[in-house]
């Protein structure tokens, strides 16, 4: 059997008889989540870095919280009520992207809380950090319960601001070179196409397309390079609910989330760089699973918008089972 690999110096440790978790201050990353009872010993179950210090050169987000609005904002502009803010251009089509070229993701987060079972972890980001208007308190935390990771993410702003916080791992139960041997369900009878810009239109049905995981199915090889896709979920946000599952390699896992949304990326944009921890990073190697808030949210006018009396949360809870 592979012997449990010793945690680098400066990692998060957490633990319980099922699940071993690596923590990192820098973007709040999850390193890795290890299954321990694997019959092979330790599985990695994400895509990471064998170094902490590769994640200051990533591009990809790999276990980073972005924010501080995940995902797209169009033309990188926000406005309401007559004010009008600029924010930071990182997307190639002039969007600003994960919250900008210093969103969360790729920031230090100071450590609020650390013992055997949990992390909670903590930034503060000023007014105009990013163009985004008011000072905003975010924090985060990553508990094993059980045989599950449960992700929970809170933000104050005193001032009116969108928020949406995404935990952006890339997910192999299998420790396989790629996604074949996964099959994937999601409760989503519609999808947010994009444009030519990326930017998401009104909801399609998934009726008749590949993109139908109504039903658990295999997730297409050929379909790897397109696989960029919020899922609009059928039962309604608010409270915690199973929105989706993922099986290979003798391991199932349920996603619960009280959030609108989940977003599929098979990873297109990877390729090796620094050295892996677990599986090579190449096209089709990890899937995305961003539960988040609407993409371009401000621009289509969604409830996006936080101030002081109105605190934003986010609750995932990711479910392991044996199969």
């Amino acid at each position: 059997m592979n012997p449990m690999p010793r945690a680098p110096e400066g990692v998060l440790e957490l633990h319980n008889s099922e699940l071993a978790a690596w923590v990192i201050p820098f973007g709040a990353r999850l390193m890795q989540l290890w299954w321990l009872g694997a019959p092979e010993g330790p599985r990695p179950l994400t895509l990471g870095f064998a170094s902490p210090e590769a994640y200051r050169r990533d591009i990809m987000a790999l276990g980073a919280v972005c924010g501080r609005y995940a995902n797209r904002i169009a033309d990188a502009v926000l406005e309401r009520d007559g004010q009008r803010w600029k924010l930071d251009v990182n997307h190639a089509l002039g969007h600003c992207l994960h919250g900008g070229r210093a969103g969360f993701g790729v920031r230090n987060w100071d450590i609020a809380h650390h013992d055997q079972t949990a992390a909670r972890l903590r930034l503060q980001s000023p007014d105009g950090d990013q163009g985004f208007p008011g000072a905003c308190d975010a924090e985060v935390e990553y508990a094993l319960k059980d045989f599950a990771l449960e992700w929970t993410a809170r933000a104050g702003v005193d001032a009116a601001c969108p928020v949406n916080l995404v935990q952006h791992s890339y997910w192999n139960l299998d420790a396989a070179p790629d996604l074949g041997g996964h099959r994937l369900q999601v409760a989503a009878s519609s999808y947010l196409p994009v444009d030519a810009r990326e930017l998401p239109g009104d909801p399609l049905p998934v009726q008749g397309t590949w993109r139908d995981w109504r039903e658990s199915a295999p997730i297409p090889a050929q379909r790897v390079p397109e696989l960029d896709s919020a899922m609009l979920l059928d039962t309604p946000p608010g409270q915690l609910r199973e929105v989706a599952r993922l099986r290979a390699g003798g391991l199932g896992l349920r996603l619960l989330t009280d959030q609108p949304l989940l977003h599929l990326y098979a990873g297109a944009g990877l390729k090796p760089t620094q050295a892996p921890l677990g599986v090579e990073h190449r096209p089709g190697a990890g899937l995305c699973l961003e539960t988040e808030a609407w993409p371009n949210g401000p621009a289509l006018g969604r409830a996006v918008w936080y101030d002081a009396q109105r605190p934003y949360a986010h609750r995932m809870r990711l479910e392991f089972e044996r199969i």
